[in-house]
């Protein structure tokens, strides 16, 4: 049985912690049905986004979940879009902070998600965790990291689903064991769900 990818980023600008990987801290060894969670760690660099993203999906997973941080998030937020943009209002962990230029050169404006948000959204409603559909990713690290991966999945011979879901960074909406019933809930509705053909 193929396993869950569940990829959170390091923290960055400073920070010590970053919300994303605590929450997802809280899902190692656990399952969903019959899938193994896999937790791992993201770089928050531009440079090494795609290589990490592509050594993620080589395990083959069921999903590959990602996982971000979002500063004005009061919710969990499960983003509908990844944007060719990168454009960053702070350095990353490598010092680069791209201004208006694209993820991948040439690449579409905008890549979907193959799945409806809202069901992702509603089954961590119902698990008592606050969630939102969101547009897209933002510009940063967290989009690039979704916009390769969307990329590099759909360009496999048996596409793996994959998400991106933003957890709140402040308290008193960041609270890690929320997030991950969250995360946990919306994994488990995303393995059971159709998936939607472009």
């Amino acid at each position: 049985m193929k396993s869950i990818v569940v990829a959170a980023f390091e923290p960055f600008a400073g920070r010590r912690r970053n919300r994303s990987a605590d929450a997802a801290a809280h899902l190692t060894g656990a399952k969903i049905g019959e899938h193994a969670v896999e937790v791992a760690r993201l770089p928050t660099e531009f440079a090494r986004l795609e290589p990490s993203v592509a050594a993620l999906l080589a395990r083959e997973p069921a999903l590959l979940l990602l996982v971000g941080e979002s500063g004005p998030a009061r919710a969990l937020q499960v983003e509908r879009l990844a944007v060719n943009v990168a454009h960053a209002r702070v350095r990353d962990n490598a010092g680069a902070r791209p201004i208006d230029d694209e993820v991948v050169r040439g690449g579409e404006p905008a890549r979907r998600v193959r799945f409806d948000p809202r069901l992702a959204c509603n089954a961590a409603i119902a698990a008592g965790v606050p969630c939102e559909v969101s547009a897209h990713a933002g510009t940063f690290c967290c989009n690039a990291a979704f916009y390769h991966a969307l990329g590099q999945a759909a360009a496999r011979a048996e596409p793996p689903l994959v998400a991106f879901v933003h957890v709140p960074a402040h308290w008193p909406w960041a609270r890690d064991r929320r997030a991950a019933r969250g995360l946990y809930a919306v994994a488990a509705a995303l393995v059971g769900t159709p998936r939607i053909s472009h």
